[in-house]
């Protein structure tokens, strides 16, 4: 049997094939005509998807009445959050949003009373504190580190005053970053969420069945969800734009330098006089150490070096008997 005697059967067999496919496919545009589709009753996360329940909302408004009078409704609602709501525009009436943050390192003569002179300043513009902190350096000297917020329209007058403590200050940064397009995306997205919530707690009302109730609240419960995420990042935004960060860097050990304006005589000598009182401590740390030292080292060797010289007398002297 060659491919030429079996070419024909095989051609017979893919035709035959191939009609029957065709049959199925006539056959089954028969059984589920095009354009059918199943739907789901879910309520999506995402704020703009259309979902069944806007078609639900459509027929259950003309049906709002009537509904009112089953026992269902008898249930108490939940209402939503009318101090989120947002009844102005947007944009009117959301102003610029600039988060301003600072930093300096100054070198000061005393950082505990520089820190005591800070929070003062701090105080006086409606800020406060959030972190002080101040070490002492083996050479006797001290550094402080301090982070600060102040309300921004006060931000640029406590840069010039925080500075005017110092002897020298040694670095300054100032940043902007401008959030207002991000606060109004925010605050956009927070209203839509806050009518979409008013929207499914209008569902809940005409809901006749548990199986419709459960669902409705299912959903209203991941739009307040996402209206709490954003309620906290625009809160957050607010905390921000609202009240600037300044942080501060203190140290007590200047740079000295001949015949320029930062020599400082005074410094100097107190640098002299912490280095003789180093050296001081050290020769008596020495004592103490070549004193121990010599108690329980020393004398347990003379002993033994005792021992040693008079047992070597004692062999002589038996050598010379």
């Amino acid at each position: 049997m060659t491919f030429q005697t079996i070419r024909p059967w095989i051609i017979r067999g893919l035709a035959l094939l191939g009609a029957l496919a065709i049959i199925l496919f006539i056959v089954n545009i028969f059984i589920n005509p095009i354009g059918t589709r199943t739907s789901s009753f879910y309520m999506g996360e995402s704020l703009g998807q259309s979902t069944a329940a806007d078609s639900y909302v459509k027929s259950m408004a003309s049906q709002a009445m009537p509904a009112q009078e089953n026992a269902v409704m008898s249930r108490p609602i939940i209402q939503p959050s009318p101090e989120l709501l947002y009844d102005e525009d947007i944009d009117k009436q959301s102003d610029q949003k600039v988060i301003k943050n600072g930093s300096l390192d100054l070198i000061v003569d005393h950082a505990d009373e520089t820190l005591t002179q800070i929070k003062t300043i701090v105080v006086s513009k409606k800020g406060y504190i959030q972190y002080a902190t101040t070490q002492e350096h083996s050479n006797g000297t001290k550094s402080g580190f301090a982070t600060v917020r102040v309300p921004e329209e006060t931000f640029d007058t406590t840069i010039v005053e925080l500075k005017a403590l110092a002897l020298i200050v040694t670095q300054e940064s100032v940043n902007s970053d401008d959030v207002t397009e991000q606060y109004i995306d925010l605050a956009a997205r927070l209203k839509n969420a806050q009518l979409q919530e008013v929207r499914y707690t209008e569902i809940l009302q005409v809901a006749k069945t548990v199986e419709e109730m459960i669902k409705v609240e299912t959903a209203l419960a991941n739009v307040r969800s996402t209206i709490e995420s954003l309620t906290g990042q625009i809160q957050y935004l607010d905390s921000q734009t609202n009240l600037s960060t300044i942080t501060l860097s203190l140290s007590e050990e200047p740079v000295v330098t001949v015949g320029g304006k930062e020599f400082r005589p005074g410094t100097t000598i107190k640098e002299a006089a912490q280095t003789v009182v180093a050296l001081a401590q050290w020769l008596v740390e020495a004592v103490i150490w070549v004193a121990i030292v010599g108690v329980g080292v020393g004398v347990p060797l003379l002993f033994l070096g005792w021992l040693l010289w008079k047992g070597v007398q004692k062999i002589r002297a038996q050598m010379k008997r």
